[in-house]
């Protein structure tokens, strides 16, 4: 079933519920008051009959004309003795069957369920000389009443189908309007399926209802996907041209072993140390990828308390080793703490501190120390590593944190240079939820600085 048959069969069904409750509510309650003053009407008659003649003319029999001026339209009246024997009986309706005789010794009243109809009776003592001598019954068939609910059930009846069918009048167009939105949605997958092409669904200017949140949040979603698609379809792009060419080397020089490798000792010795060349540095790029996708995988995101000077000083003595360099280490304290995975934070430190080194002769500077960020009020960790090398163009500060991107291929050549580094840089820190920015000058040094909220 779907959601608009949905909702139109529950509003129905919840409004056939309701009108049945009121029905029955309303049914019950003008029967209930129509009796009863049915019965007050009655009792007014019984009254008026005692204001005029006296107990012992009504106990006598001598006041027909008296109780026949009382008598009840469709009515009856009735006396008895204090020994339930009838004195007197007046009836105009022939459809009443006589009730059982019983004397009574306080007022009362009783609805007999008849064959032709509901008869009301009351009941009153015949009190002479503080003592009850006789009763007098007073009946009248509810005929009137009954028409009355049968034009109130008719009324009732019209009204309902009138209330149902207005329900599902508005039940049909409520349940487009709230399936539009969600219609909209899947004709967009449908189309973004067979098309391949994004799209989003179109919004009420102005709207905040559910309905418009749930489709701006789709809207936001495309864009999310968009985005992503596109950055794929530029990483495999990228990615086969970075590998396109190591691999035409490679087959060059594979060639030329074919050729010349057995006979041309020196030429083939060249073959072989391009090819290793390259498939080193095939070897580091296709590593590198890896990384940069585990970069973007939030399930693998460990956060734990780790203490950041210490980590600092062991990057850079290893560092130190593997390069021969002066890498200065300045803390705010000798303890700094920070919430974060160690193994991602230990390869942001030797991704900068490694980029700082290979385009720099001179010591590198790393300092970490806590910082208030004034963008957002908050307090974390901020890392500076700073360098004296060849510096970046201002014109290309924008792009360094590209995948693949370089500001000069030939030195990213001799330096060994993928120009991923920095993109895994980037997805390191935003996975910390924190920022990176670089600031450079051409031929005077390049500083990062990233800065990790504390928690």
């Amino acid at each position: 079933m779907t959601i608009k048959k949905k909702v139109v069969f529950l509003t129905t069904l919840w409004l056939i519920g309701i009108l049945v409750a009121f029905n029955i509510t309303v049914f019950y309650a003008f029967l209930k008051i129509t009796t009863q003053n049915e019965k007050d009407l009655l009792m007014e008659r019984v009254e008026g009959i005692f204001e005029k003649a006296g107990p012992e003319d009504i106990l006598g029999g001598r006041r027909a004309e008296l109780l026949t001026s009382f008598l009840p339209d469709d009515g009856m009246i009735r006396v008895l003795d204090n020994q339930e024997k009838e004195i007197q009986m007046l009836q105009n309706d022939d459809d009443i069957v006589p009730m059982e005789r019983e004397a009574v010794k306080k007022p009362e009243s009783e609805l007999y369920y008849q064959r032709k109809g509901t008869v009301l009776v009351v009941r009153v003592p015949i009190l002479l000389n503080g003592s009850v001598a006789g009763t007098i019954e007073m009946g009248e068939s509810l005929k009137s009443i009954k028409n009355n609910i049968s034009i109130l059930i008719s009324i009732l009846v019209l009204a309902s189908l009138g209330a149902i069918g207005l329900s599902l009048i508005g039940g049909i167009y409520l349940s487009k309007w709230i399936s539009r939105p969600i219609s909209g949605m899947v004709t967009t997958m449908e189309e973004i399926e067979q098309s391949l092409e994004f799209r989003k669904i179109p919004l009420r200017p102005g709207a905040t209802d559910e309905l418009s949140m749930m489709g701006s949040t789709f809207n936001r979603m495309i864009d999310r996907l968009e985005e992503n698609f596109a950055r794929q379809q530029q990483f495999v792009s990228d990615a086969s041209h970075e590998l396109k060419t190591p691999l035409t080397s490679i087959e060059g020089y594979a060639n030329m072993l074919r050729r010349w490798g057995l006979r041309d000792e020196e030429r083939g010795r060249e073959a072989v140390e391009h090819i290793y060349s390259e498939a080193v540095r095939m070897k580091e790029m296709t590593q590198q990828l890896l990384d940069l996708a585990s970069t973007e995988d939030r399930a693998r995101y460990r956060p734990e308390t780790v203490e950041l000077v210490e980590l600092s000083r062991k990057t850079a003595q290893l560092l130190d080793k593997v390069y021969s360099r002066q890498i200065e280490v300045r803390t705010s304290a000798e303890e700094l703490y920070l919430n974060a995975d160690p193994s991602r934070i230990s390869q942001l430190l030797l991704i900068l501190l490694d980029n700082a080194l290979k385009y720099s002769k001179d010591p590198v500077e790393l300092s970490v120390s806590v910082q208030d960020d004034p963008g957002v009020d908050q307090q974390g960790i901020e890392i500076r590593v700073k360098d004296s090398g060849i510096g970046i163009p201002q014109q290309e500060l924008n792009r360094v944190f590209e995948r693949f991107y370089r500001v000069d291929s030939s030195r990213h050549r001799k330096t060994g240079g993928t120009g991923l580094g920095l993109a895994i840089a980037k997805n390191l820190v935003e996975l910390h939820r924190g920022s990176i920015r670089i600031e450079s000058e051409e031929n005077v040094g390049t500083e990062m600085i990233v800065f990790i909220p504390i928690h």
